[in-house]
């Protein structure tokens, strides 16, 4: 079976992944505080229906990211734990937040088996840890790219690559600027 792409999910036309990418960094994070301080940026800036896909090594700092995310969403972080081996975690909230975990995803086709709307939230945010295997069934989707990496000899310090479709995400590239400044 090979991986067809399905419609994008509605408020997330495909005509925004064609719009002009927009990167940002390498920058570091200094410890975790300031990692909680990032994803406490970004949430307010995020478009409704935003799908951002966290990559990096086992312990880079994605859940700790995604837990300020959805801190700043308004869910309590202590609900937040990756959901491995659940696939998805649903977090309440206005709208909910999708929290996805593809570790344990094999190959895309897996994810046909599911319908679209149980792994992107079709109202609201989704977060995706370990995304590699869903970007064929993501292609006409506007996402956010995050790519988080510990720094050698530096283990409290990350550094960030942050990458997305300007017009959705033009917000959240000036509030990552913004963070930035400080």
């Amino acid at each position: 079976m090979t991986a067809s792409v399905p419609p994008p999910a509605s408020g997330n036309a495909p005509e925004a992944h064609l719009d002009a990418k927009v990167s940002l960094g390498p920058f570091r994070l200094e410890g975790l505080g300031r990692t909680k301080a990032l994803g406490l940026a970004l949430a307010p800036a995020l478009p409704p229906q935003a799908i951002v896909l966290l990559s990096g090594e086992m312990g880079a700092g994605k859940t700790t990211l995604i837990k300020a995310i959805c801190e700043g969403l308004g869910v309590s972080p202590r609900l937040v734990i990756s959901p491995t081996y659940t696939l998805v975690n649903v977090y309440p909230g206005t709208p909910n937040v999708y929290h996805v975990d593809l570790f344990r995803i094999e190959q895309p086709e897996a994810l046909l088996e599911l319908d679209r709307d149980d792994w992107i939230n079709p109202e609201g945010p989704t977060l995706i840890e370990w995304p590699d295997k869903a970007l064929p069934l993501l292609a006409r989707d506007a996402t956010l790219d995050l790519s988080l990496q510990a720094v050698a000899g530096a283990p409290q310090t990350r550094e960030v690559r942050a990458r997305g479709a300007e017009g959705p995400y033009g917000a959240v590239f000036r509030a990552l600027r913004a963070f930035l400044e400080q």
